[in-house]
């Protein structure tokens, strides 16, 4: 059986102040999202992230502000703080802040991964989606325009990345970005990345604190080793698909290769829980497929992204899924009013 994704509650807190101060009573959004708002102050609650989307549904509704996934960081103060954030502020730079918010990442939510890689100047922060059906703009503008804050208020410097990308279509509010992020924003691109100097990410972190660091450490081992008792194996094996899928080496050996183990053990692993690794790649190519046409991406970077050899041998293979082109079911949703979650 899948385990729902799961957000913890501080971006919870900062929504719900934004839709209280427009004027919706808590009682009705407790209604209508099914979250206890008052639960919400445990800092170890988390909801389900279909309730998150809805919540930031309703704060973009009430608001009237398609860019509140990068305006909700002026919410944030030391009463709204992760304490995993805190356990970063107290690093002793900004690279050991980063490793270590990506270290323990699935405390805050365990629908997204970060990953590190290293050029010759700079480092490159990569932010994936690993649950097809939660793929939004919100949470990844939120995620990348809050962590570079953070960064500026750890260093106490006004910084700027080299280059950010997102996967999402270009939503029309460019000076938006340009004010939160102060480099080139590109959209329509296979990950949402940060690029930064390689300098930057090095400058110290000012008045940190080493004891209460090691506190904060202990407690988010503690964290993760609970948290991971409820992740399946399928959703692994779903989130190292994402993950290479536009890499074009997706199969079963490369799965079983990369989680140490031989083929016939993750079969067995995945029957248990009722699928094979051929309907988990084509039920996670579906899924991706509809999301990226929606969002506005061409039928060509589509295949791409799904790790197809050609345009035709995808547009073959979402007719079989949904009886219908991917050119039709793009004009479809351009149509269509468009859907508040992506």
């Amino acid at each position: 059986m899948e385990v729902s994704k799961t957000t913890s509650a501080v971006a919870i807190i900062a929504l719900f102040d934004v839709i209280r101060d427009h004027g919706m009573p808590i009682g009705i959004l407790e209604q209508k999202t099914g979250i206890n708002r008052r639960e919400m102050d445990d800092p170890d609650a988390r909801i389900k992230m279909t309730q998150f989307l809805k919540l930031w549904q309703i704060a973009e509704e009430v608001s009237k502000d398609p860019a509140i996934g990068l305006n909700l960081r002026k919410k944030y103060g030391v009463g709204i703080m992760h304490f995993v954030v805190m356990l970063a502020l107290n690093s002793s730079n900004l690279m050991e802040a980063l490793e270590a918010w990506m270290q323990y990442d699935m405390l805050i939510c365990d629908n997204y991964r970060n990953k590190i890689s290293e050029g010759k100047d700079h480092y490159c922060i990569t932010y994936t989606n690993i649950s097809p059906k939660h793929e939004n703009r919100w949470i990844p503008e939120h995620h990348m325009s809050l962590a570079l804050e953070y960064g500026r208020q750890m260093s106490r410097t006004n910084f700027n990345p080299i280059q950010i990308l997102f996967r999402h279509a270009d939503p029309g509010y460019g000076d938006i970005y340009e004010k939160c992020f102060n480099c080139p924003v590109i959209f329509d691109q296979e990950e949402n990345m940060s690029l930064f100097r390689k300098q930057d990410l090095e400058m110290p972190i000012i008045g940190r604190d080493p004891y209460l660091q090691a506190i904060l450490k202990k407690h988010a081992d503690k964290s993760i080793e609970n948290l991971s008792r409820y992740i399946s194996f399928k959703e692994k094996v779903q989130e190292f698909i994402i993950k290479n899928l536009h890499k074009g080496i997706v199969d079963i050996q490369s799965a079983s290769d990369a989680m140490n183990m031989d083929r016939s053990t993750l079969h067995r692993h995945l029957k248990k829980e009722g699928t094979m690794f051929r309907h988990l790649l084509s039920q996670t190519r579906k899924e991706l497929a509809q999301k990226h046409l929606a969002q506005g991406l061409s039928i060509t970077q589509t295949g791409y992204l799904l790790g197809f050899s050609d345009p035709s041998t995808f547009q073959r293979a979402f007719k079989r899924w949904l009886g219908k082109s991917p050119g039709e079911f793009r004009k479809q949703k351009i149509m269509e009013k468009p859907d508040p979650l992506i």
